[in-house]
């Protein structure tokens, strides 16, 4: 299996795995119950919207200069810059389609 990405965008995914794989361990040290994370789709929707969060967080930031009306990068260097991507889809719509997915997986039980 190939996974496709440019840059730093296999950051996304070691990410969105991370956040599932804690939320999975968390919810079954919580609740005394390894088959807790399977049967409930809210441990899935939060990992995928904090997953979602970081990789906000870890974008590019453009600031407005109200004086000038221009918008600047900010001077702090972003882990993830524009034109990477992760399974050809550049990272700066990951934190929507991680959302999306959350959403998609709370309805999903196994």
């Amino acid at each position: 299996m190939m996974i496709s990405f440019r840059g730093r965008g296999w950051i996304v995914g070691v990410i969105t795995v991370a956040c599932l794989l804690v939320s999975d361990l968390w919810t079954s040290i919580q609740f005394h119950d390894s088959n807790y994370y399977a049967r409930n789709g809210w441990p899935k929707l939060a990992a995928f919207w904090v997953a979602a969060g970081i990789v906000r967080w870890m974008l590019p930031r453009a600031e407005e200069d109200e004086q000038l009306g221009v918008q600047e990068l900010t001077a702090q260097k972003p882990a993830l810059r524009e034109r990477d991507s992760f399974l050809l889809l550049p990272v700066k719509y990951w934190p929507l389609v991680l959302v999306a997915l959350g959403v998609g997986f709370y309805f999903v039980r196994s």
